[in-house]
């Protein structure tokens, strides 16, 4: 399979999906103007969207039709493609923590909900580490999915701006 016939099927997949975490991202904007710890999660994840948003831009008014393209087009791709590559791999270490360390992350569950229920008194619901770990799981194998499919997509990304280099004009 060629690398535009590939680029635009993942494409397809990967944008539906961002621009859905890409709303639920705006509250956590707006949260980490007061918690300034959060700023670097929000800055990576915006550079996932721009780059998401500029490379399939790219590949829509520039290589399809063959127009000519800025050069600061390649320079957004490249700088958040490598900001994305940031985001794979914090989410593979995330991931191997949470799949190989099932014994610590158990505990430190338990000690949450224990702090939670007696910050509240009572549960209206009961919750169990059991439940947080599965749903975590399950956030996390969904996450997976979508890093493989970013990972290809941006290795495609800088086959695409390697070959197609000569459309880029400098002004």
């Amino acid at each position: 399979m060629n690398t535009e016939k590939l680029f635009r099927i993942i494409s397809a997949i990967l944008m539906p999906i961002v621009f859905i975490l890409a709303f639920i991202m705006i509250p956590f904007v707006f949260i980490s103007f007061s918690n300034p710890v959060m700023l670097l999660g929000v800055f990576v994840f915006a550079c996932v969207v721009i780059y998401m948003v500029k490379s399939v831009q790219f590949f829509r008014r520039n290589i399809v039709p063959g127009m000519p393209a800025k050069a600061g087009n390649r320079d957004w791709i490249r700088v958040n493609a490598f900001v994305s590559i940031f985001f794979v791999l914090q989410i593979l270490y995330n991931a191997y923590y949470l799949f190989f360390m099932h014994k610590e992350i158990m505990t430190t569950l338990q000690v949450w909900i224990n702090t939670m229920e007696d910050a509240q008194g009572t549960t209206s619901m009961p919750v169990s580490a059991e439940l947080v770990y599965g749903a975590l799981k399950n956030l996390m194998i969904f996450f997976l999915i979508f890093d493989v499919l970013l990972a290809v997509h941006i290795v495609c990304s800088f086959k695409l701006l390697k070959k197609y280099k000569e459309l880029f004009v400098h002004q």
